[in-house]
């Protein structure tokens, strides 16, 4: 179930946001190893379209549809680029040399930094988050810049 907070956020957001061709989403999800049951399937069946945090945080990609780069596009340039296993997605593009990363084997996400290569590769860098939809909760936190607010 999309946590309550990030569909709260996402119908303010303007534009079409809701997926208006799941079967093109659901093709896609097959193609990227990912079960349409899952959070990340659910999330991306649902919704479309490229999403800004509230954040100063990459813009979260979506996985088809006229946007380039798309979560396909993006993983086959970070697996050719970093030879990361095929298990990750990219959800975001590298250009802060960093990226969030999707473990489509357990569905944790994970904050790559680029420095921290070699022990990433080597799985000895932990997941941020336990599950997908742990990430988008964080992701579209509306209250992450209120005053008086610990930042993450």
């Amino acid at each position: 179930m999309i946590p309550a907070r990030v569909r709260a956020f996402l119908a303010k957001e303007t534009g079409d946001v809701l997926r208006d061709d799941r079967p093109s989403a659901l093709h896609m999800l097959r193609r990227l190893g990912v079960d349409a049951s899952t959070e990340f399937g659910e999330f991306y069946l649902t919704y479309q379209g490229n999403f800004i945090s509230p954040r100063v945080v990459a813009e979260l990609l979506d996985i088809e549809g006229p946007q380039i780069p798309a979560i396909p596009d993006q993983t086959d340039y970070v697996r050719d680029r970093y030879r990361f296993p095929e298990k990750f997605l990219a959800l975001t593009s590298d250009e802060s040399e960093g990226m969030y990363l999707f473990d489509r084997e357990d569905g944790t996400v994970h904050d790559f930094d680029l420095c921290e290569y070699d022990d990433f590769v080597k799985g000895r860098v932990p997941a941020r988050w336990k599950s997908f939809n742990a990430f988008l909760s964080w992701y579209f936190d509306e209250e992450c810049n209120a005053p008086g607010r610990d930042p993450d």
